[in-house]
């Protein structure tokens, strides 16, 4: 059994001191380095491609959004000055429609307060002729 455990250390160490040869191999031989670096630097290459175009793109939609914005900042003066030339042009109107309005019930209460004194003397007299002409027509 010490044998065998022997064996498998044996087998072990052997296997350690191959891939440390390999590594110090590899770090010995540099190619390697020197591709991944081609490799990498071709990558970015590309993601630099795509990013350039990228910004391109939203450049141009910001460029043309920032004329569109300034083509509605020059107008918003004109809008305002418009509305507020409606809102004046309503008001106006309607105080000519209240006064109009006021005017015409103080006229009415004016008649409404001699008719009244009127009415009082003179209403019977049409109540009792108005009765008798609405039975004559319903018959």
């Amino acid at each position: 059994m010490m044998s065998a455990a022997k064996a498998n250390a044996k087998k072990i160490l052997d296997r350690v001191k191959s891939a440390r040869t390999q590594l110090e191999n590899l770090l010995k031989d540099r190619s390697w380095i020197g591709d991944a670096k081609k490799v990498a630097e071709k990558q970015g290459k590309e993601v630099k491609k795509i990013i350039d175009t990228d910004v391109a793109k939203l450049r141009v939609f910001l460029e043309k959004e920032r004329k569109e914005l300034e083509k509605l900042q020059a107008q918003i003066p004109g809008e305002v000055a418009r509305i507020k030339h409606f809102v004046d042009g309503q008001k106006k109107e309607l105080s000519k429609l209240l006064k109009t309005v006021k005017a015409k019930a103080k006229t009415q209460k004016k008649s409404a307060a001699g008719t009244k004194s009127k009415k009082k003397t003179g209403t019977r007299k049409k109540s009792s002729s108005k009765g008798a002409s609405s039975a004559s027509a319903q018959s």
